[in-house]
């Protein structure tokens, strides 16, 4: 007999414990066993360990026999308390410190003796029912995220919200007899749902409290990805948290975290996505610290900048160039040498109904509105977050459009590049762009590089709804990045798209 043999019949008396690595930031804990009809109306205590630093457990069981009326309750136990029962209807369930399963508390996940028990409500006589539990142990980015799943694999275009509010900080509705209420996450979920959103990013104001809500609702959710996040709200600028579940101490000083650069090396461990918000907005009563002034800001340290704003287009009535716009903040630090990934966000702080006059908190832009778009090689956070760090991202200003794309790729004396990626050149070599444009027939082609307008299209209107427009930058001519935008037949900008940076070869 094999040693794994010997394994499988000691299970049948014995529950067995074995730990196996999950990927980078998992480990898991794998017990199985058998009941019997002597099991019935009895609990059988799985103990397991729970090292320190986790900050998520998984679980998942899975029995034979249940067509044949055999039925389990989970419950789970950590040293010190109850966290929950759940019936045969949710073998699968999380804990985190955060969020939680419905049926279960979130809570701090205490190092030690765990243990699930499983509650044997009925098997019938002469049934033998093999169980196998699965239990996932999260350190890191792993423990930031809902799910461990893609909601959709494939490489594609996903469409999102990067900053949306809901009632946990500073967003208000109108409630059923029409008082101003704090207004429900769940409507914001909604609303990225009827614009055919793919993914949501709920940004509360320093809180956290938001994110036990978006975890008892991701199994309802389950064709959007809800990704947890924060607004870093200081009086020297806001910034985003994009994928974050842990709290980050917002107070920027002495009381809390002495500079920004300490606040973004805070969030480091926890994989979080460092987004700029509306750098260029005023700041006063209106909003305070809305405008980015933190001192000795390291750019290095940021991975985004939210150049389109919904909050800014709702007063002003639409996006333009003009106040409150962060393209020329973005150009500037692209031009300093900084690779910063241009996003936007609806800022979204009343999902039911944003009209000036009857919103308890005045004109808004709908979730969605505008969308950030981002190729990323499945819908999961991890995927969707580091499809935001390599940049190939557009936004899409009118948001309701889920068929346009803007995307760009350039070679250059062999080498090429998509749009996001650095392409290294032969100062010796033109470069040859290719602008592929769709759903914006009648628009045209706005092409920049280092902060300046270019000329070198012949016919920048778009004359069919798919299009790929080439374009050539002469040896000799000395660019750092270039990107093309697109723009209405009125000159209203439509799609915003991201640069490819250009660098000496060799």
């Amino acid at each position: 007999m094999s040693f794994l043999a010997f394994l499988r019949g000691l299970a049948a008396a014995l529950t067995l414990g074995l730990c196996f690595p999950a990927w980078a930031g998992e480990t898991q804990v794998v017990m199985t066993g058998t009941l019997h009809a002597g099991d019935n109306q009895t609990y059988r205590e799985l103990p397991f360990t729970v090292p320190a630093g986790v900050g998520k457990i998984t679980v998942d069981v899975s029995w034979d026999s249940l067509e044949k009326g055999t039925y389990l309750v989970l419950g789970l136990y950590d040293p010190e308390r109850n966290r929950g029962w759940g019936g045969a209807i949710k073998p699968h369930f999380v804990v985190a410190d955060g969020f939680a399963s419905p049926s279960y508390l979130p809570g701090p996940i205490v190092p030690g003796q765990w243990r699930l028990s499983l509650a044997v409500a009925s098997i019938r006589p002469g049934v033998t029912s093999p169980y196998t539990v699965k239990i996932t142990l999260a350190t890191g980015p792993e423990a930031q995220r809902f799910s461990d799943t893609p909601l959709r694999t494939g490489a594609g275009w996903y469409r999102g919200d990067l900053h949306s509010h809901t009632g946990h900080s500073d967003a208000a509705c109108r409630s059923l007899s029409g008082a101003a209420t704090p207004c429900p996450l769940f409507l914001s979920l909604q609303a990225a749902v009827d614009h055919k959103l793919d993914f949501l990013v709920v940004t509360d104001h320093n809180v956290s409290s938001h994110v036990a809500d978006m975890g008892n609702l991701a199994a309802y959710f389950d064709t959007l990805l809800l990704i947890p996040g924060r607004e870093m709200t200081t009086q020297n600028g806001h910034f985003n948290l994009l994928g974050i579940t842990d709290f980050v101490d917002f107070r920027l000083g002495p009381k809390g975290i002495p500079t920004i650069n300490g606040m973004f090396d805070a969030a480091k461990g926890t994989g979080a996505l460092v987004s700029i918000n509306h750098p260029e907005i005023p700041t006063g009563e209106a909003c305070l610290g809305c405008g980015w002034n933190a001192p000795d800001t390291d750019y290095g340290r940021v991975q985004s900048v939210e150049v389109a704003n919904g909050g800014i287009a709702a007063d002003q009535g639409g996006f333009d160039d003009g106040a409150g716009s962060g393209v020329a903040f973005w150009e500037a630090q692209l031009s300093r040498g900084y690779h910063l990934t241009g996003v936007g966000g609806s800022d979204n702080h009343d999902a039911v109904d944003g009209r000036k006059d009857i919103s308890p908190v005045g004109a808004q832009s709908p979730v969605g509105f505008p969308a950030t778009v981002v190729h990323a090689d499945a819908l999961s956070q991890p995927a969707i977050l580091n499809g935001i760090r390599s940049g190939r991202v557009f936004i899409d200003l009118e948001g309701a459009h889920p068929g346009r794309v803007l995307d760009m790729a350039a070679s250059a004396g062999g080498a090429t590049a998509v749009m996001g990626a650095t392409l290294a050149r032969d100062a010796a070599a033109p470069i040859v762009a290719h602008i592929h444009v769709a759903g914006a027939k009648g628009a045209h082609i706005d092409l920049i590089a280092d902060g300046q307008g270019q000329k070198l299209i012949r016919d920048p209107v778009l004359r069919d709804d798919d299009q790929t427009v080439d374009v050539t930058f002469p040896a000799g001519q000395d660019i750092h990045w270039f990107r093309a935008d697109v723009r209405a037949a009125d000159g209203r900008r439509i799609l915003i798209g991201n640069p490819i940076y250009v660098a000496p070869k060799g």
